[in-house]
């Protein structure tokens, strides 16, 4: 098919930059950055000459334009919000397996390192992580193909996104509401530990995250701590939910020595992992959704 007159074939080589500007309109604003990071992500994998980065890329991306259609939501009813994050949504599924046998791969390798093993001894359990990543990637063009699509006709609506009642006041309260989503998903854990839990409140956090980031030339400078407090616990989040993800893959695999003992080093790690994690995220919400809000000028 080819693509629409009022689509260029190839993105812009300049991405917009994420952050609203004081001197344009929320709606106008809105719809700049998600056209931006549509045309990241379609630029990776269209251009990308490493596959894995490419996923990683748009993966990322994606997540940036759903968390921003979530400040949409005021100006839109709860059926408009879910059919413009549908494309956006699919497009990350079709990429999901291609990311997550790369990051085993990757994690392993890590362990491995990090553990002091040798890796020799392991060679077995990485040839058939590595047979795995393989066979996904012989689908990789089809499925990008596909995420691709899904962008560009996702990109010809944002146009039409009718958002001109929005301003700044209604994208503040969007944040708090953020904030009390990742409060409330920290406490769940803590009531019923189990990975589903702290897979939710994790996802919760970079939400908050990428909302901060789209508004943040609109906060004070006492906001950027915030950010970079939420940046280093995200990073953290992700690599203790990669252990366990391979966890997972180890577990399900053909038994032995060697898979053993990667199961012994990742179940040692990962509860000083857990809990130095959420006690970054106790503190961090420790407050109240009304304190967090007055704390970085939300209202």
């Amino acid at each position: 098919m080819s693509p629409s007159p009022s689509t260029p074939k190839s993105p812009p080589k300049k991405a917009a930059s994420l952050p609203l500007r004081h001197s344009e309109a929320t709606g106008a604003g809105l719809r700049r950055i998600a056209r931006g990071q549509v045309d990241t992500a379609l630029r990776a994998l269209e251009e990308s000459g490493d596959p894995h980065r490419a996923v990683h890329e748009t993966r990322k991306a994606l997540k940036r334009i759903r968390a921003l259609l979530r400040l949409c939501a005021p100006a839109w009813s709860g059926k408009r919000l879910q059919a413009e994050t549908a494309p956006f949504r699919e497009a990350a599924r079709l990429l999901a397996p291609l990311r997550d046998a790369a990051v085993r791969l990757q994690t392993f390798d890590t362990l491995v390192r990090e553990a002091g093993l040798i890796p020799e001894e392991f060679a077995g359990i990485r040839a058939t992580l590595e047979a795995a990543a393989q066979r996904l990637a012989h689908g990789a063009p089809r499925r990008k193909r596909q995420a691709v699509a899904l962008l560009r006709t996702a990109r010809t609506r944002i146009g039409r996104w009718q958002l001109g009642s929005l301003d700044s006041k209604d994208l503040f309260k969007e944040i708090r509401r953020s904030y009390r989503k990742g409060r409330k998903a920290l406490a769940d854990y803590h009531q019923t530990p189990c990975t589903a839990a702290l897979h939710a409140w994790r996802k919760r956090t970079k939400t908050l995250l990428y909302h901060l980031r789209i508004v943040r030339d609109l906060l004070p400078a006492r906001a950027a701590k915030v950010i970079t407090e939420l940046e280093a616990m995200g990073e953290q989040a992700g690599n203790g939910n990669d252990l366990a993800v391979l966890l997972e893959t180890l577990a399900g695999a053909k038994a032995g020595v060697q898979s053993a003992l990667l199961i012994g080093e990742i179940e040692s790690l990962l509860p000083a992992t857990t809990r130095a994690l959420l006690k970054r995220g106790d503190a961090f919400y420790g407050e109240g959704a009304s304190a967090f809000a007055r704390r970085l000028g939300l209202e």
